[in-house]
């Protein structure tokens, strides 16, 4: 038997959950080598949807991103309006990241 103040404290307390997106770098913002801005979308056709309904879910959302040649970043992702499944990442530190890299963002 359960008290009645746990089960409703229950309800009310979830878990956070991680989600982990793949996507790939279309443009990047910035001077010289690194950026401070990337413009990005799904890496594979058959996660266009996925990240597309996320992106819906959270249109401004403070992410973590994880690059190949780059440690682990803060950042914060919107959703492009007029642009279906498309993000814009602003950077808190510029990154070495190109255009066609492929990121993984963490929310």
């Amino acid at each position: 038997m359960i008290d009645r103040r746990i089960f409703f404290s229950l309800l009310l307390v979830r878990p956070k959950q991680t989600v982990s997106v793949r996507v790939a770098v279309l443009e990047t913002f910035g001077l010289s080598e690194r950026a401070s801005a990337v413009l990005v979308n799904h890496v594979e056709p058959a996660d266009r949807d996925q990240f597309a309904r996320w992106l819906q879910t959270h249109p401004r959302s403070s992410v973590r991103v994880r690059s190949k040649t780059e440690p682990e970043a803060e950042a914060t992702i919107f959703r492009v309006r007029m642009c279906f499944g498309r993000g814009l990442i602003l950077f808190k530190k510029r990154m070495a990241i190109r255009d066609g890299d492929a990121l993984t963002i963490v929310a």
